[in-house]
């Protein structure tokens, strides 16, 4: 009897345990990244349906580094579902690499020409996430979005905003020298209504603006009429010589 009832079950194990011939891939993913996974699964050996372990092809497919976490599942008589949970880039780091909000490095089949771009040469990937996380907090505050933030191999950071300033921000002092420049943005820079080339918050006390060449050479072009303007008016007007260069 015992070895009847054996018979049985590997007999119903070999009528149920059939080839696997359709696979669903479900979750919010690109046609690209759906493509990736697929190309994925069909260089792995699937065994039956009941033979399969779901831990470990779980474990395969997580291999794709933007896969977060892959949940399998069975669904008779021959197919599987795969929901996929992938990381959303927050950030380019290179041409080919993107940065996860907690600093990881993601290969991604797809391009996310739109996210702001990261680069260090002196710190981490993590490192430069959290930097970049802590400045866009600040910078959020003034309605300014940062697309770039670069190290360069003195550690010193310079930000680039979606307006085409650029922040020059040094290697100490970070976060004072952010919230020193937001404060001249919000009560001189932006009231100023002039485009910025760069802001220089490397100084103890303040900070210094450099407006961009096309602004600076209208108003270099329009201080002669105006002084010939007051003269005839006889009237006496000091002007602030750093205007003239721009700073």
């Amino acid at each position: 009897m015992v070895i009847g009832a054996a018979l049985v079950c590997v007999a119903m194990w070999i009528k149920f345990d059939r080839p696997i011939d359709k696979i669903v891939i479900e979750g919010d993913l690109t046609l690209a990244e759906q493509a990736a996974m697929q190309k994925h699964i069909g260089g792995l050996e699937l065994p039956g349906i009941l033979s399969l372990v779901l831990p470990r092809l779980e474990t395969q497919l997580q291999q794709m580094d933007w896969a977060r976490r892959v949940d399998v599942r069975r669904r008779w008589p021959n197919q599987l579902v795969i929901y996929v949970y992938k990381e959303s880039p927050v950030a380019q780091w290179d041409d080919h690499t993107f940065l996860s909000a907690d600093g990881d490095i993601l290969q991604l089949p797809d391009q996310y020409d739109q996210l702001p771009r990261l680069s260090a040469q002196l710190s981490s990937p993590r490192e430069s996430m959290e930097i970049f996380r802590l400045l866009q907090q600040y910078a959020a505050r003034q309605g300014l979005a940062i697309l770039e933030l670069a190290e360069t191999a003195q550690g010193e950071w310079h930000v680039g905003f979606e307006s085409g300033m650029v922040l020059r921000l040094g290697a100490v002092e970070l976060e004072a020298r952010m919230q020193r420049f937001l404060r001249a943005y919000n009560s001189i820079i932006q009231r100023q209504r002039r485009p910025v080339a760069y802001v220089d918050a490397r100084y103890p006390g303040g900070v210094a603006v450099r407006y961009s060449e096309i602004d600076v050479a209208k108003f270099d072009a329009l201080v002669p009429i105006q002084a010939q303007n007051w003269g005839q008016s006889n009237a006496v007007q000091e002007t602030d010589g750093n205007l003239t260069d721009g700073r």
